[in-house]
């Protein structure tokens, strides 16, 4: 992807009147953003934990990370970034990004507003459902084969019958139930 920068601005919720603005790197292969410990020290942040990191020459380094809130254009979000040293680069991370709701365009140098992915009960679909159905009923017995599949729950595509197979490993239906309530 093409790098670019965009702008964020950074504030302690319980001093909201107090912010910082920066211009960062927009970096997808980030997990958080990473801001200078002074600006962020400047809001009183709480510091929530130190986290190891694998830097690119292979060895760990320990930041501290905070709890701030942060927005880029009008979208913005509760966070937790790392508190950069004076020799780390800021940048603006996918936690940052995705819990924006925005999604880094490298065509146009951009951020722009996404439609996230869930997992809700009611989106489980059909193939989940049948299965779920057939364990319950007792007529498809985990771990099950492709072929006990396609007997207990006819009416499916070839490809269904070997696309979903690998999700209902022994114990998996039960996990993802419990999982939704």
């Amino acid at each position: 992807m093409g790098s670019f920068s965009a702008k964020l601005r950074v504030w302690n919720p319980s001093a909201p009147e107090k912010f910082e603005e920066i211009q960062a790197m927009v970096d997808t292969g980030a997990a958080f953003s990473w801001i200078h410990k002074e600006r962020l020290e400047r809001l009183g942040p709480e510091v929530l934990r130190r986290i190891g990191f694998r830097a690119i020459d292979g060895s760990i380094i320990e930041r501290d990370t905070a709890a701030v809130w942060v927005a880029s254009s009008d979208f913005k979000a509760p966070d937790v970034v790392v508190m950069a040293e004076p020799s780390d680069m800021e940048v603006i991370g996918v936690h940052t990004i995705e819990g924006l709701g925005l999604a880094a365009d490298p065509v146009h140098k951009k951020l722009i507003p996404t439609v996230m992915p869930a997992l809700t009960a009611s989106r489980l679909g059909r193939v989940a459902t049948a299965i779920d159905t057939a364990l319950i009923r007792g007529k498809l017995v985990e771990p099950f084969s492709n072929e006990d599949f396609r007997r207990a729950c006819p009416g499916f595509g070839n490809g269904t019958y070997q696309a979903f197979l690998w999700k209902h490993r022994p114990g998996e239906m039960a996990a993802q139930r419990s999982y939704l309530n």
